[in-house]
């Protein structure tokens, strides 16, 4: 069933009291294998939902590939009407001056602007447009078009962050406006530079919603010695180099990774072959025993890994192994050192994350304790009846 079509054509779903008064108060999308058994979801398609009297609750995207139905509008008219409005209101909220400046700034955040489902990124001149599913692009036509060109871009690349089954060898994104792109272009992120790509891959070189724990954590940085783990393409430690740190040691076990961190420092007016700086090719855990072995410790670490990471024989899934991490991690700081850990599992909460930081420091037998918890980004809202759609969670953990 195309969501597009002429004639909207649509089923029908009154769900229980309960989830009916938390889709009135604003719920961005339901799960699939919870909803009444009798309905089968497996195709894409328009449904109506209404509560037990009939009245109208929201307009659902049933969304198979991703166990979900994304409750795009909450006007009985026509949803894709809805559903440029939506997105014409959460442009108005961002700062005209952070687009003008060419800083590169979340528009549109999902849940948390009611846009279930939808992401668009603004990178200078280059618009990046992420859906969830396929099926959600159908609804990417002429007017949601209108209201993203009122941004003057030069470039609109459309990619699908979809899970479950992939399409060997076709990476899911193309252009909506302009030629496709190759290579890098430059970017600014708290006035420093840095080359980001936007296509050819589903991650650009830069995640900017810890934008704010990147400045924070410079200012903090000056002659420290600093230890990035999981470092992808040296953000952090871009910024602890411009900040002055006394030493900066990026581990990561990507080459191509490490030639765009000196990219950046190069970018910026950085000798990444000065001394104080050195870009380690290495699996995370086997470089944190070596450095135990060698009695080696720093003063900030930088503890951002990804949700999962499969290199050579090491194995590490973020929501089982972060806690030996964060021991680990405690095992090579100094005393008073500072330890900024992140969980991007985009399922976590402050206190999921507080139990692994306390279940690290007891298996380390090494106290700690958080002294900040970062809020998100204002660019980056989160909704109060979707937790998951939180994003990033970032602490930041004294040794004591």
């Amino acid at each position: 069933m195309k969501l597009n079509s002429t004639k909207l054509k649509f089923r029908t779903l009154c769900p229980p009291l309960s989830l009916a008064n938390r889709i009135k108060e604003g719920l961005p999308r339901l799960i699939l294998d919870r909803l009444p058994e009798d309905h089968d979801f497996t195709e894409t398609g328009w449904c109506k939902l209404r509560d037990s009297q009939g009245a109208f609750l929201s307009w659902g995207c049933i969304d198979p590939v991703n166990n979900a139905m994304q409750l795009i509008s909450s006007s009985e008219g026509d949803p894709g009407v809805d559903l440029v409005l939506r997105f014409e209101n959460a442009l108005k909220k961002r700062s005209v001056q952070e687009t003008s400046k060419k800083e590169v700034v979340r528009l549109v955040n999902g849940p948390g602007d009611n846009l279930s489902g939808f992401f668009l990124d603004s990178y200078g001149s280059t618009l990046i447009l992420s859906l969830e599913s396929w099926a959600l692009s159908d609804l990417v036509d002429y007017n949601l078009h209108k209201v993203m060109a009122t941004l003057k871009p030069e470039h609109i690349i459309l990619k699908i962050r979809e899970k479950g089954r992939k399409l060997k060898g076709k990476l899911q994104e193309r252009a909506l406006l302009g030629m496709p792109m190759e290579g890098k272009i430059r970017v600014q992120e708290n006035g420093i530079s840095y080359l980001v790509q936007p296509m050819g891959s589903l991650d650009t070189g830069l995640f900017f919603d810890l934008r704010g724990a990147r400045k924070e954590f410079a200012q903090n940085a000056k002659g420290k010695s600093v230890l990035n783990l999981f470092s992808y393409t040296g953000a952090f430690s871009l910024t602890a180099a411009i900040a002055g740190a006394s030493q900066v040691v990026s581990v990561d076990t990507s080459p191509e990774c490490h030639k765009w961190a000196r990219e950046n420092f190069e970018l910026n007016n950085i000798d990444h072959k000065a001394e104080r700086f050195r870009f380690i090719k290495d699996n995370v855990f086997n470089y944190i025993e070596k450095l135990v072995k060698r009695s080696e410790s720093y003063e900030r670490i930088i503890l951002d890994p990804p949700v999962r990471s499969i290199a050579g024989t090491g194995r590490f899934f973020l929501k089982s192994d972060l806690y030996k991490l964060v021991a680990s991690c405690l095992k090579i700081m100094s005393p008073k050192g500072r330890l900024l850990v992140t969980d991007n599992t985009m399922q976590g909460t402050a206190a999921k994350l507080t139990h692994k930081i306390s279940k690290g420091s007891e298996a380390a037998g090494i106290p700690c304790t958080i002294i900040k918890t970062f809020e998100p980004e204002p660019d980056f809202p989160v909704h109060p009846f979707w937790p998951k759609g939180q994003g990033v969670i970032a602490m930041e953990v004294e040794r004591t």
